[in-house]
């Protein structure tokens, strides 16, 4: 049963001067697809009497093929210099790789350009929004049903009622800006926005939204549809085409979905249409003198159809394999 095997492995074994050669010789001869395990199982097939000696003596063979394996991989290690060359540690990354951009980080970079080209001002606003300025602000009070598109997470505040909350789209700066500035303006609010959204493929609880307002007087869907074709011509190729689709959003009218065609595809990417006369006037801006036109598109949207990304949650898992793809 098994005669020579020691000699057969330390004839192999004079032959390895690597640890991971000896890991890989090790499993040839203890591992489980080895003769040994072979020869263990074959114990059930025996009587008592020839089972005990058998075992015994495979037992014998392993723990002494065991040993051996165990001195020769200490000897490898032994023989390794043990000394380390002088560590510099103001000197960076010492030949790692350079770290890249986040895709989404590439698709805002794109956007900010575009818009900034056209006049667009970038304006920062609040993750944590008041439900005046998220929801009623923009024509949807608390018995609007427009609000379940938006489920979202609220904060209870001293005496709980719910009026503060991480905000579900950058849109509350429309009234915000509106406030504290005369138009004619042109501004676009970038940011993380949040919502009780069951994750899947396409969906997520968090995202990167950019808002866009234009405010003045005659500004009319002629200038929108202009805006955004200018856009995706420069994010998406000079052959990008778009369509305008009616819809419905509370704080426009009329509202519009508007498709980019895309590689020979006709794709959902942005919300539109001309800002609701009452959000206007929700901040003190006179809808009979100024018009305006807002939208909202979601970068990781526009990731996904640039970069072939069928899965929206791969931009936020820790997959450096995948990302550096991009």
């Amino acid at each position: 049963m098994m005669d020579g095997v020691i000699q057969e492995a330390e004839a192999e074994l004079a032959k390895v001067k690597t640890k991971q050669a000896t890991v890989e010789l090790r499993a040839k001869y203890l591992g489980k697809k080895s003769q040994l395990q072979g020869e263990f199982k074959l114990l059930g097939s025996m009587g008592d009497t020839e089972r005990k000696d058998a075992g015994q003596r495979l037992n014998q063979l392993k723990l002494a093929l065991e040993s051996l394996f165990d001195t020769h991989e200490k000897s490898i290690l032994s023989a390794l210099d043990s000394t380390l060359p002088p560590l510099d540690l103001t000197k960076p990354g010492l030949g790692a790789p350079y770290g890249h951009l986040h895709p989404i980080t590439i698709v805002l970079d794109e956007l900010y350009n575009a818009f900034t080209r056209l006049g667009f001002a970038i304006v920062d606003s609040p993750e944590i929004e008041t439900d005046w300025y998220n929801f009623e602000a923009l024509n949807m009070p608390p018995d609007h049903p427009a609000r379940d598109m938006q489920d979202t997470f609220y904060i209870k505040d001293e005496g709980e009622t719910n009026s503060i909350l991480p905000r579900t789209h950058t849109s509350g700066m429309q009234v915000r800006f509106m406030e504290d500035n005369k138009p004619p303006f042109k501004i676009i609010v970038p940011g993380k926005v949040f919502r009780n959204e069951d994750e899947d493929r396409t969906h997520s609880w968090s995202f990167t939204q950019i808002e866009g307002l234009v405010v003045g007087e005659g500004v009319s869907v002629a200038d929108l549809k202009g805006t955004l074709l200018t856009v995706m011509k420069d994010i998406m190729g000079e052959d990008t085409q778009i369509r305008l689709r009616p819809s419905f959003f509370p704080y426009t009218e009329p509202s519009i979905e508007i498709d980019v065609s895309y590689r020979g595809e006709w794709l959902e990417i942005l919300g539109a249409g001309m800002v609701h006369p009452r959000v206007l006037s929700s901040a003190h801006v006179d809808p009979e003198v100024y018009s305006g036109f807002a939208f909202g598109v979601g970068a990781e949207r526009i990731a996904m159809v640039k970069f072939g990304i069928s899965d929206i949650r791969h931009f936020w898992r820790p997959n450096l394999a995948y990302l550096e793809q991009f």
